[in-house]
């Protein structure tokens, strides 16, 4: 090799690295991961709700209903009856398990979102620092350039 070639691949190898060293650190962040069961219980907390508030709906519709067919906006001239009062009672059974299957169905759904917040797993960072190392390799009839990071 040449005097003349030493020097430009040299020139260039120095070239190369003092432009590699002011390489920037990579830094990849991972977002983590809920585990099956974690997902199975925010589903389950979901589901079960779900089911609470329609089972709520029915009884609301249920108790609706029996109250409408006791109930009147005129004089109706019908004689108060055991039926109507078992509507009455019927209506008023639907009307506590309504409440009930609301509050139990909204607090099961309040529970899956608290879980939600509560369990999100952590994000990890992780950075990987550069350390540029500018390569010369001879080769016949000149040389190849490069350059090599750890990490």
């Amino acid at each position: 090799m040449s005097l003349v070639s030493r020097l430009a691949v040299a020139s260039l190898a120095l070239a190369c690295s003092a432009r590699v060293a002011v390489a920037k650190d990579i830094v990849i962040e991972t977002p983590g991961e809920r585990s099956p069961t974690n997902k199975l219980v925010i589903a389950g907390l979901t589901v079960a709700g779900g089911i609470a508030g329609g089972l709520g709906v029915y009884w609301h519709l249920d108790g609706r209903s029996a109250a409408d067919d006791v109930s009147a906006d005129s004089f109706t001239g019908e004689v108060w009856n055991a039926d109507r009062d078992a509507l009455v009672d019927r209506a008023d059974r639907a009307r506590t398990r309504a409440a009930i299957a609301y509050g139990v169905g909204g607090a099961l759904l309040v529970a899956a979102v608290i879980a939600v917040i509560a369990t999100e797993p952590e994000s990890t960072t992780t950075v990987i620092h550069t350390t540029p190392v500018p390569t010369v390799s001879p080769i016949e009839g000149g040389a190849m350039l490069g350059g090599a990071w750890s990490f």
